[in-house]
């Protein structure tokens, strides 16, 4: 994505509207056509006019901002949602929303957005790739009745725990009900690696590897059999 970022606003709320206008018109590479508080109108909209990014509410009479999104899916418009209603986030997070801003929005928040959107289009080149490579740099983890956002550099490694995983990050631990493979969906697949059954690692964060196992942050993590041969491939290749 060149140039100038053509974009609209959806949202029944005017002053929510107004909010988002006054940011667009700091950031200089943002073009903003229209605003919409009726998203039907939004979608005949999009049909003919060909827009980079939506700022889209979530909960709005006749078609939801998640209907919506779902609508245009298959077109290169990005979604940025903006809502006073957290509990969607994973929800978006399966739609490859490009970022979730939880009114009230600082703007430092929203142009930490626009600046992922920007990201994604210089590392995938747009289209579908590059929504899932952008969309996977900040994980959104449920752990009990909150939903926390993480960015993926802050995760060191990740241990199965019955139904759980453990994510140890930078400066805590978060629990959540998920099983491993739904946990590989969702990383970028390139930055970590399953060492066994139970545990899966950021390469990067690795500081001691031996025969049977590595150690991250002090921590001794085994290294299965079946995970091997495949694990040093991987940092063999890496360090070649």
């Amino acid at each position: 994505m060149s140039g100038q970022i053509r974009c609209i606003i959806v949202d029944d709320e005017h002053g929510a509207i107004e909010i988002l206008q006054n940011y667009i018109s700091k950031v200089s590479r943002l073009d903003l056509i229209s605003a919409f508080t009726d998203p039907l109108e939004a979608l005949d909209f999009l049909s003919v006019e060909t827009v980079d990014l939506v700022f889209m509410d979530i909960n709005m009479p006749d078609l939801s901002g998640l209907q919506l999104s779902r609508l245009i899916q298959s077109s290169d418009t990005a979604v940025i949602f903006c809502t006073a209603y957290p509990e969607h986030a994973l929800e978006s997070y399966e739609i490859q929303a490009v970022d979730y801003l939880v009114k009230p929005i600082p703007f430092e928040r929203f142009l930490a957005a626009v600046k992922r959107l920007e990201s994604r289009s210089s590392e995938g080149g747009g289209g579908e790739s590059g929504t899932v490579s952008a969309r996977k740099r900040q994980l959104f983890i449920k752990s009990g009745s909150e939903i926390h956002q993480v960015d993926a550099d802050s995760i060191a490694y990740m241990k199965k725990d019955g139904h759980y995983i453990v994510f140890r990050l930078n400066d805590r631990e978060l629990l959540s009900r998920m099983t491993i493979m739904e946990l590989l969906e969702q990383l970028p697949e390139n930055e970590f690696i399953q060492v066994h059954r139970s545990w899966v690692v950021a390469i990067n964060r690795i500081q001691v590897i031996q025969r049977y196992s590595l150690e991250i942050d002090g921590k001794e993590i085994p290294i299965g059999d079946s995970f091997r041969e495949e694990f040093f491939k991987r940092v063999e290749s890496i360090g070649s």
